[in-house]
């Protein structure tokens, strides 16, 4: 019940959530042919003094057309779509998994239940887990048709692997989220700790010296 409960309410948002992935990762795959043409002619990327600027330049621009074009995959399909609005999705169902239950008073009627606090916690939990991980799965194996149509291949393990790490990227997000709805009282507060943290990770990852002690780094 509590998690058929959990899925009601999610649903509609993961709906959302593959919508925005897929509308982000069609665009960059179609455009890919006149985009590889403007990065053969720009010196962009050698001219930036950033070095991991300067690596994703190197990759998506090679004079070998198919390994620049999974190059470009890895960055707008996981570096950029997945991981960013993955984590965002993460965020937005995991502050309200507890916190709204107790702004909308019904927390302790999830505790008078005669089932175990534990069971309350997974059932609360792996609805939400397949809403953020499942949609990176079918949208980027979507990736591979329509490379067929620009007469390019995706490497179908490695898309699978690429697909693992996203989301259990995304799933810590949404466990350290959904730990924050158990003990901060207010919704807006777990949203507005989870954001400022995230943010000073982003932060800390586009500075070059201290990169190594962001949690962006993993991906």
């Amino acid at each position: 019940m509590i998690a058929g409960k959990t899925w009601r309410e999610v649903r509609m948002v993961g709906l959302a959530y593959i919508l925005i992935l897929e509308m982000l990762a069609i665009p960059v795959l179609m455009l890919w042919p006149e985009i590889y043409a403007d990065l053969q002619r720009s010196t962009l990327f050698r001219s930036l003094g950033v070095d991991w600027i300067k690596r994703l330049g190197s990759g998506i621009s090679q004079r070998n057309e198919e390994v620049a074009y999974l190059n470009w995959c890895a960055v707008m399909l996981f570096f950029r779509s997945t991981n960013l609005v993955g984590t965002a999705m993460s965020v937005l169902i995991g502050t309200g998994l507890f916190a709204r239950e107790r702004e909308s008073n019904t927390f302790e009627f999830l505790l008078a239940r005669p089932v175990s606090r534990s069971s309350i916690l997974w059932q609360k939990f792996w609805p939400c887990a397949l809403v953020v991980t499942v949609p990176i799965f079918l949208v980027n194996a979507t990736a591979i048709p329509w490379s067929w149509t620009l007469e390019l291949d995706l490497p179908k393990w490695e898309l699978f692997l690429g697909c693992v790490h996203a989301a259990s990227f995304t799933l810590l997000f949404l466990t350290m989220t959904m730990y924050l709805s158990i003990v901060v009282r207010v919704q807006a507060h777990v949203a507005a700790i989870v954001g400022a943290f995230a943010v000073i990770q982003i932060g800390i990852y586009l500075t070059q010296r201290i990169r190594p002690y962001s949690l962006f780094r993993l991906v």
